[in-house]
């Protein structure tokens, strides 16, 4: 009986295994952390769509719950319509904040969020600018809190002297023409603000 023989390749056969299942446990587990991050994410971007609406629609009913009298005097104005276009721009600018750690409504390159609606065909009207540096469409904002509070940071908009992000997504004054809407929002931890939202709302032309 040459028990030892065996016993040897049991051992190595065991621990050839082990290590397999080892490696795959590591390889799946950040996986399925970055999925459910996604997910976790990707619903942030669906209830900030459905609250951005519900405070367009009824301003004086968030009032209270943003501790924002003003909103009592705001008028109501019309839901904006999901645009896939908008949102798949929103959501590479949302990632590229994220991943170069900056917040700034120019990227890296110094272009605008104007120069990729254009790059992208997205049917601004005429009087929108072309400038590759400029930005008429879109409203971001950062925190190290979680997702859950963007539509209300931008709308309460502290700190910001002529509440541009507010007058945005509440359709004030020139705003009042936007008609579609699209969310990005990212998340890395190693940047300084780890969670990051792009909000681009903007006219289409076959709509005016």
């Amino acid at each position: 009986m040459h028990t030892g023989k065996y016993q040897n390749l049991y051992l190595r056969n065991y621990r050839i295994t082990f290590t397999f299942f080892c490696l795959i446990y590591l390889l799946v587990l950040p996986v399925s952390k970055l999925g459910a991050q996604t997910d976790y994410l990707q619903e942030a971007v669906k209830k900030s769509f459905y609250e951005l609406n519900q405070v367009r629609q009824n301003p004086a009913l968030y009032a209270a719950k943003y501790k924002l009298s003003a909103l009592k005097k705001i008028s109501k104005i019309h839901a904006l319509t999901w645009d896939t276009t908008l949102a798949r721009l929103a959501q590479q600018k949302a990632d590229d904040m994220a991943k170069h750690n900056y917040f700034s409504h120019q990227d890296k390159k110094g272009r605008g969020m104007n120069y990729y609606l254009w790059k992208a065909n997205y049917p601004l009207p005429a009087n929108f600018s072309k400038k590759a540096n400029d930005n008429g469409v879109e409203s971001i904002a950062a925190n190290t809190e979680g997702p859950e509070g963007f539509i209300q940071q931008l709308i309460v908009d502290q700190g910001v002297r002529n509440l541009g992000h507010r007058k945005h997504l509440l359709g004030l004054e020139h705003f009042k023409e936007n008609t579609h809407v699209g969310i990005g929002i990212a998340y890395n931890p190693k940047s300084t603000y780890k969670y990051y939202c792009s909000i681009l709302i903007a006219p289409r032309t076959e709509n005016m």
